[in-house]
């Protein structure tokens, strides 16, 4: 008993400095999800620009952004670059962990950096040598009607997101949100700091096959998981030193967010839905990898 209290102890002396930055993150976050969004020029910009429009807005911390990509593939809006664009520039909850932990700030920057330039890569080598040939429905050759209700419907989708509380005032979701992550993160915390206490850091680190070529490959799988848990857990493994940042890459850039459930949701060929995965999956392993030797 009187371990476990060490542990919960020690867990909390290191978390709960996070409380009021992760609340302020969140405030900042729920602003800007707030904002009127009905500017269309977004969704010409996708069309003309792709993956380098895709990356760009996958790169703000808000989940919604990964549904709406999603959803503009299933009806033909979008091509796979640019859809697989705004997948690994997403970062769901990884920014408000990080910038709760002012060590991180720097491994931050490098990260949006690195997810911003892999995600215009891969998204234009996808659509330019993978996939040439794809046929999307232009919004200007849509019917003004149509136009606009498909637009009106992509809106609520993207606000759809089970993370999200818009039906709150903004400082009671962020509240709600803060709470939320913070619960996980001193969850996780607690186990890792029992499991050290009981088998040995050493015997953790082999365990998570810390400086093996193997960790990226198993994050990039992990990440997979569509909930804000397996961010959590890959930034508490990153911040205690468990996980390299090749690793913690790789499993951000496969973690998309709601984005694969949106699209077994609405019905997507299910051999096309694994492709995306398969290419996610190694792109993440192979950056992964790459970013191990370097960092």
């Amino acid at each position: 008993m009187e371990f476990l209290i060490d542990c919960i102890a020690d867990a909390w002396h290191d978390t709960w400095l996070m409380i009021p930055l992760l609340y302020v993150a969140y405030l900042i976050i729920e602003y800007f999800e707030r904002k009127d969004s009905k500017d269309d020029k977004l969704f010409f910009a996708l069309q003309k620009y792709g993956p380098l429009v895709g990356a760009l807005i996958g790169l703000i911390p808000q989940c919604g952004f990964s549904i709406l990509a999603a959803m503009l593939f299933v009806q033909g809006n979008v091509t796979i670059g640019t859809l697989l664009a705004v997948f690994i520039a997403t970062s769901d909850e990884a920014i408000p962990i990080l910038l709760a932990e002012p060590k991180l700030y720097g491994t931050l920057i490098v990260l949006l950096i690195c997810k911003f330039l892999i995600a215009v890569i891969s998204g234009y080598f996808v659509d330019r040598i993978l996939f040439p040939k794809q046929k999307i429905l232009r919004f200007e050759d849509l019917p003004e009607e149509e136009d606009e209700e498909e637009f009106d419907q992509d809106d609520q989708a993207a606000s759809s997101c089970p993370c999200c509380y818009p039906q709150y005032p903004m400082w009671l979701s962020a509240l709600i949100r803060t709470g939320k992550i913070f619960l996980f993160v001193f969850g996780v915390t607690i186990v890792f700091n029992a499991l050290i206490g009981w088998i040995g850091e050493d015997t953790l680190s082999k365990f998570l096959l810390q400086g093996s070529l193997l960790q990226p490959v198993f994050s990039a799988l992990f990440g997979f998981i569509p909930n804000c848990a397996a961010t959590v857990i890959l930034c508490q493994l990153f911040a205690l030193g468990q996980l390299s940042f090749g690793s913690l890459l790789a499993g951000l850039i496969t973690n998309a967010g709601m984005g694969f459930l949106v699209l077994f949701q609405y019905g997507e060929k299910k051999k096309t839905i694994g492709q995306i995965a398969l290419i996610l999956w190694i792109i993440a392993i192979l950056f992964g990898i790459v970013f191990s030797f370097i960092f």
